[in-house]
C-alpha cells in the first residue's frame, strides 16, 4: 500500500470510527440512526448542505470490502459539516484542522507548500484566539476559552470564500478576500477564527500591525508566499488614511497575481467604517479617497447580523446545555443579542451605569469624544481636560490628584473575563517589553451604545475648545467635520488650522476645501496657493477648482493643466471639459486624450461626447462602447443607439447589450440599470427581433432559457406598447374619477397594506372627502412618516382640530425627528415652517437650534432660512456667514487668513 493511499484510508477509518460513536450515542438516547436521516440533518440549520446519502456510502462504504472513494477538494465542505453533524450526535466537539488535515493528506496530489522562511507563521501555532482580538467572554464556569459556537448564515458563506481558495479544480490556483461586516461584538472576529480550522495545518498566518497597519501591510506584501492567510481584523484601518489607498492598490493587484495565490485575506469592520471604504464618489467631488479600496472591497464582504436568527436558535438552546454562559446569555440578553453579552457587553454597562460620579464623567466623555470623531486611542489628558464640562463645579472641585488615576485604574480593570470600560493603550514591539502609552481606549460595546443612546444629546459647550487643545493631531479634521455639521464654523477652522499646524497629511488643503465650500474663495487661495506655487499638484488642482466656480475659466485651464502635468491625472479631465464648454474644441480634444493616455475613468465618454458633438460619430462610437464595456452607465445607451444609426443588425446589438446586462447585473452596486433599459428599449424598437427571439423560445430545448426569453420578449412588448399610449389612470384613481370614493378608498387601503408608497395619502384625501376626519388625520399620519411632505401639513391641521395644537405639534416634532435620524432632511424644515405659520416660530427656533447642536447638519441652515422668513436677515447672513457657537449664539466675525507661513505638506502617496 502506498504512503497516500495509506493516508486516505486513514480518513475512512477516521469517519466511520466517528460515526459509530454517532449511532451509539443515539441508540443510547432512544433514538434511530440512519443515513439517509442524517442527510436530511445536512440539509437544515446549522449546516445548509445538500448530502445525499448514497454520497456518505460512497466515502464510508457499508461493505467493509468496497473501496472508499476519497471526497474530492469540493466536497470540503460537505464532509466538514457530516463531521459536525456525527460529531454533534456523539456528544463531542470536532477538530475542525485536523479534519482538514486528514482530507488534504488523502488528496492524490499534494499541492506545493509555502516557503518556511515566508512571512507569518504556520496556522497550527496560533493557539490564542485572544492574540488575534477575538472578545474575551464573559466567565461562566464552562472550563473553556471560549463558548461553544453556532454557524450562521455568514459562517456558511465565509466556508464557501474558504473552500473555494483551497480548492484545486482544474489547476487554476485562486485567491479571495471576505470581509466580515457588523456592529461590535457580534461575532465577526470569532467567525474569522472559525474559519481559520478550515485550512490544513501548513498554511501561515499573517497578521501585520507594525510600525502602523497601512506601513505593515504594504511592507508584507512584498515578500507574501502562497499558502497565507492575511489577517485584517478591522480593516479600516489598514485601509484609511495617509497610505491606505497605497495597501489597497498593492492588495488587489496581489490578489490579481495568479503566482502569488493561493492566498485568502480575512477582515472585519463596522458598517460605518464599511460604508466610508465603498462609498461611491458623490457628484461635484474632486477627490476619490478610497478608489482602490472600494474596488477591492465591493461584492466581498457579508453582513453579521446584530441577533440570532430563528433558524439559528434550536443549534443554541442545544449548546446552552453544554456551556453555561451560553444558557446565560439566552436567559439573560436582549433578545437574540448572544454575542454581545457573551462577550461582555452586559458587564460593561452594569459598571458604567453603577459608576462613580468621576468615572462616569470620564466614560461619557470618551463616549462623546468617540462618536465626534476622534480615534479609538483617546489621550488621557484630553479627558482629564473635558471633566469640567461633565462634573458640576462643586464635584469637579472635590476631585483629588490621586482621585483621577485612581478612576482610571479602576475603568481599565477586567471583568467576568473582558477588558474593563476605559483600558490603556499598549504597544509591544518584537523583542521589546510591553509600553503602556499615555492613550485609553473605549470598549466597543460602550463605544456603540454611547453612539446609540446619547445621539441626541448635546456636547457640553466647552467641550468643543477642549478638543481643539488636546485631540490627536489625526483626529482633527474628522472633528472639524462634526463641528461643521453642527453650524460650529469658526471651531471647525480652528480645529483645521491645528491640523494643518501640526502637519497632518493633507490638513492645509482641507482648510481651503472648506472654506471654499463655505463660499470664502479669496480666503480659501490665501491656504492653497503658496503650496500651489510651490508645486504641489493637489493643491494646484485646488487652485484650478475655486478659479472655475469664482468664473474663471482661462486661469482654471491654466491651473488643471500644471496639475495634471505635476501629477494629478483627473485635471486632465477637467481642463478638457473646461475647454469643450467654451468651445475650444481642438484643445478639449488634446486634454481627453491625454487623459485617456494617464488611464482616468470616464475619459472615453467626455471624449466620445465631444466627437459625437462634432460629427465625428464613427470615432465616438469606439469611444463610447470604450466607455459603456469598462464602466456600464449612459454610455451603453448612446453606444447601442449609434450601433443601431450606424446600420448594426439587431442582434449584434442584442448580443453586445446582453453582455452589459450580465455585467450590470453582477456589480453589487448600480445606480440605475441602464443596460437593462438598454435592452429593453432596442427590443421595443425592432418587431422582428423580438419575433425571432419568441421563435427561439419557442423551440429552446433549455426550460430555463426558455422562460428567460419569453419573459424578455414580454417586457420588451409592454415597454413598447407603454410607449405608443398615455399615461392611464391607476384603478384606484379610475374609480375616483368615475364618482366611486368609497371604492376607491378601499382600493388605496389594499394598495398601502401592499407597502405601495403614496397610497396613504390618496386614502387620506379620500377620508375627507367622505367625511372622516379621524381616519384621515390617521392616513396622514401614515402618509407623513412615509416621508409625503405635503401630509405633514394635512395633519397638522386635521390634528390641530382634533387634538389641539400643542399635540399637533407635539407629534410632528417628533416625526421630523425620525426623519432626520434616517437622514431625511426635508421633514424638519417643512415643520419649522409650520410652526412660524402658527406663530409659533420661538419654539421652532429652539427646536432647529438643539438639533443642529445634537449632529442635524441640515438644521442650523433651516435655522438660518426661518430667522429670515421671520424678517431677520441680518442675524441669518451673519449666521450663514460665521456660523455658531457650542451655546447657540451666533459667532461673532472671524479671520481665515493662514496665521503665518504655511507648514509644507507631505507629498501624497500615489498608486
Amino acid at each position: 500500500m502506498t504512503a497516500r493511499s495509506q493516508q486516505a484510508q486513514a480518513l475512512y477509518e477516521q469517519l466511520r470510527a466517528l460515526e459509530q460513536r454517532a449511532q451509539d450515542a443515539l441508540r443510547r438516547a432512544g433514538r434511530r440512526y440512519s443515513r439517509r436521516e442524517a442527510g436530511r440533518a445536512l440539509g437544515r440549520p446549522p449546516y445548509g448542505r445538500t448530502v445525499e446519502s448514497q454520497r456518505i456510502s460512497d466515502w464510508v462504504p457499508l461493505d467493509r470490502a468496497k473501496e472508499p472513494k476519497v471526497p474530492s477538494d469540493q466536497c470540503g465542505d460537505d464532509v466538514l459539516a457530516l463531521v459536525r453533524l456525527w460529531s454533534s450526535w456523539a456528544g463531542e466537539e470536532p477538530d475542525e484542522r485536523w479534519w482538514r488535515d486528514l482530507l488534504d493528506a488523502a488528496q492524490p496530489v499534494r499541492r506545493p507548500r509555502s516557503a518556511a522562511s515566508a512571512p507569518g507563521r504556520p496556522v497550527r501555532e496560533f493557539t490564542d484566539p485572544f492574540a488575534l482580538q477575538v472578545h474575551r467572554a464573559i466567565d461562566g464556569g464552562a472550563g473553556r476559552e471560549l463558548p461553544l459556537y453556532v454557524r450562521r448564515a455568514h459562517d456558511r458563506w465565509l466556508s464557501d470564500v474558504v473552500n473555494g481558495v483551497l480548492r484545486r479544480g482544474d489547476g487554476q490556483r485562486t485567491s479571495a478576500i471576505a470581509v466580515l461586516v457588523g456592529d461590535s461584538s457580534t461575532g465577526k472576529t470569532r467567525a474569522c477564527w472559525e474559519a481559520l480550522a478550515l485550512l490544513p495545518s501548513d498554511w501561515r498566518l499573517l497578521h501585520p500591525l507594525v510600525p502602523d497597519r497601512s506601513e505593515a501591510l504594504i511592507a508584507a506584501l512584498e515578500d507574501i508566499a502562497p499558502r497565507t492567510v492575511l489577517w485584517l481584523d478591522e480593516v479600516d484601518r489598514f485601509l484609511s488614511g495617509a497610505r491606505g489607498e497605497q495597501a489597497a492598490a498593492l492588495l488587489r493587484e496581489v490578489l490579481d497575481d495568479p503566482r502569488r495565490a493561493p492566498l485568502l485575506v480575512l477582515g472585519t469592520t463596522w458598517p460605518e467604517e464599511w460604508a466610508e471604504l465603498v462609498r461611491p464618489r458623490r457628484a461635484g467631488e474632486r477627490s476619490d479617497p478610497h478608489a482602490h479600496a472600494r474596488v477591492l472591497l465591493t461584492g466581498r464582504h457579508q453582513r453579521v447580523p446584530d441577533a440570532f436568527e430563528d433558524a439559528d436558535l434550536p443549534e443554541l438552546r442545544r449548546l446552552a446545555l453544554q456551556d453555561p454562559r451560553i444558557r446565560e446569555a439566552l436567559e439573560h440578553g436582549e433578545q437574540g443579542r448572544i454575542t454581545q453579552y457573551l462577550a461582555g457587553g452586559r458587564a460593561l454597562l452594569d459598571r458604567y451605569e453603577t459608576a462613580t460620579a468621576l468615572e462616569r464623567a470620564l466614560i461619557e466623555s470618551a463616549m462623546d469624544v468617540r462618536r465626534l470623531g476622534h480615534q479609538v486611542a483617546l489621550p488621557r489628558l484630553l479627558l482629564e481636560a473635558a471633566l469640567p464640562h461633565y462634573l458640576t463645579g462643586r464635584r469637579y472641585d472635590m476631585v483629588a490628584d490621586d482621585d483621577l488615576e485612581a478612576a482610571l485604574t479602576e475603568l481599565g480593570e477586567p471583568s467576568r473575563g473582558t477588558s474593563g470600560p476605559l483600558t490603556p493603550v499598549t504597544v509591544r514591539r518584537p523583542g521589546r517589553p510591553l509600553v503602556v502609552t499615555d492613550t485609553v481606549r473605549l470598549a466597543d460595546y460602550l463605544d456603540q451604545h454611547g453612539r446609540r443612546e446619547r445621539h441626541s444629546e448635546v456636547p457640553p459647550a466647552g467641550l468643543w475648545e477642549t478638543l481643539a487643545d488636546y485631540a490627536a493631531p489625526g483626529s482633527l479634521r474628522a472633528l472639524a467635520e462634526s463641528a461643521r455639521e453642527r453650524g460650529h464654523l469658526r471651531i471647525a477652522l480652528r480645529l483645521l488650522v491645528a491640523a494643518a499646524e501640526a502637519k497632518t497629511p493633507g490638513a492645509v488643503l482641507a482648510v481651503s476645501r472648506f472654506l471654499e465650500e463655505e463660499d470664502r474663495y479669496d480666503e480659501a487661495l490665501l491656504w492653497c496657493l503658496p503650496l500651489a506655487e510651490a508645486g504641489d499638484p493637489d493643491a494646484m488642482a485646488q487652485v484650478a477648482g475655486i478659479m472655475e466656480v469664482t468664473r474663471r475659466r482661462d486661469e482654471a485651464v491654466v491651473w488643471h493643466t500644471l496639475a495634471a502635468k505635476a501629477g494629478h491625472r483627473q485635471s486632465w479631465l477637467y481642463a478638457g471639459m473646461l475647454l469643450y464648454d467654451g468651445g475650444r474644441h481642438g484643445e478639449a480634444e488634446a486634454c481627453f486624450r491625454r487623459a485617456l493616455d494617464a488611464g482616468v475613468s470616464g475619459a472615453h465618454g467626455s471624449l466620445a461626447s465631444l466627437l459625437e458633438h462634432l460629427g465625428r460619430t464613427d470615432e465616438a462610437l469606439v469611444h463610447h462602447r470604450q466607455e459603456a464595456e469598462t464602466g456600464g452607465g449612459y454610455a451603453v445607451l448612446r453606444t447601442a443607439d449609434l450601433m443601431r444609426r450606424r446600420g448594426d443588425s439587431g442582434t449584434a446589438v442584442l448580443v453586445w447589450l446582453l453582455q452589459r446586462a450580465r455585467e450590470e447585473l453582477a456589480r453589487e452596486r448600480v445606480g440605475l440599470p441602464w443596460a437593462g433599459t438598454a435592452l429593453l428599449h432596442h427590443l421595443a424598437e425592432d418587431t422582428g427581433l423580438r419575433h425571432r427571439l419568441r421563435e427561439l423560445s419557442a423551440a429552446g430545448e433549455e426550460a430555463e432559457a426558455r422562460r428567460a426569453l419569453t419573459v424578455m420578449v414580454y417586457l420588451a412588448e409592454e415597454f413598447a406598447e407603454a410607449a405608443r399610449r398615455p399615461t392611464a389612470p391607476s384603478t384606484a384613481e379610475a374609480l375616483r374619477q368615475d364618482g366611486d370614493p368609497a371604492a376607491a378608498l378601499a382600493r388605496y387601503e389594499e394598495e398601502a397594506a401592499g407597502g405601495r408608497r403614496g397610497a396613504a395619502a390618496h386614502a387620506a384625501a379620500l377620508c375627507e372627502q367622505l367625511g372622516r376626519p379621524a381616519q384621515a388625520a390617521d392616513w396622514y399620519r401614515r402618509a407623513a412618516e412615509e416621508g409625503d411632505p405635503d401630509a405633514l401639513g394635512h395633519t397638522a391641521r386635521l390634528m390641530t382640530s382634533a387634538e389641539g395644537p400643542d399635540a399637533a405639534f407635539a407629534w410632528l416634532m417628533a416625526c421630523a425627528d425620525r426623519h432626520a435620524a434616517a437622514e431625511r432632511d426635508e421633514a424638519r424644515a417643512t415643520v419649522a415652517r409650520l410652526l412660524h405659520a402658527a406663530g409659533r416660530t420661538r419654539e421652532a427656533l429652539d427646536w432647529l437650534r438643539r438639533a443642529s447642536q445634537a449632529g442635524d447638519p441640515y438644521a442650523w441652515l433651516q435655522y438660518a432660512d426661518l430667522l429670515k422668513s421671520a424678517g431677520r436677515t441680518e442675524e441669518a447672513e451673519r449666521l450663514r456667514r460665521y456660523g455658531w457657537e457650542p451655546d447657540g449664539t451666533v459667532s461673532p466675525p472671524w479671520s481665515a487668513a493662514p496665521p503665518g507661513p504655511l507648514p509644507p505638506e507631505r507629498p501624497a502617496v500615489r498608486p
